[in-house]
């Protein structure tokens, strides 16, 4: 797991206002996601009680820019996610490349150039692909049923 942190590190070492971006899109996001219902549910409740208009119209409001600002947020998280996941993707691209450009002349003649190319670009592809929606999709789906989670306690 280490090796793990340590490789991902190196790769993202010089993107840290990107990914300090990512965190903050990401988690303001989700927070307005977990705001929207609670205000929706004080719009209702405030209609059943009979309260004014103005507080109503004021509910309203704050709901729909909650959303707004959301679906911007989730946006710009993508946005910074496949940034980051490119940049960080494209300098592993090019140290696989490197090292193998080193590698002996009998590793070379038992691969086709069509194999090689497939594995140092297609392969680090699909993983840049993986890894930029994978935090968009599955941490964001984990903080968000968190929050949900400690919303309805």
């Amino acid at each position: 797991m280490s090796n793990a942190v340590n490789l991902l590190g190196t790769y993202l070492r010089d993107q840290k206002p990107r990914v300090a971006a990512l965190a903050v899109l990401l988690l303001g996001g989700i927070a307005l996601q977990l705001v929207g219902p609670l205000l929706l549910r004080a719009f209702i409740d405030g209609a059943v009680a009979g309260d004014g208009l103005r507080g109503l119209q004021l509910l309203a409001g704050l709901f729909i820019a909650a959303s707004i600002v959301s679906r911007v947020a989730s946006v710009a998280a993508a946005y910074f996610s496949e940034q980051v996941g490119w940049t960080a993707t494209n300098l592993l691209r090019a140290d696989l490349l490197r090292h193998c450009l080193r590698l002996d002349m009998p590793f070379h003649n038992a691969r086709s150039p069509g194999e090689m190319i497939e594995r140092v670009d297609g392969d680090i592809t699909a993983l840049a692909n993986f890894f930029s929606q994978f935090v968009i999709r599955i941490l964001g789906g984990l903080l968000l049923l968190v929050g949900r989670g400690a919303e309805d306690s």
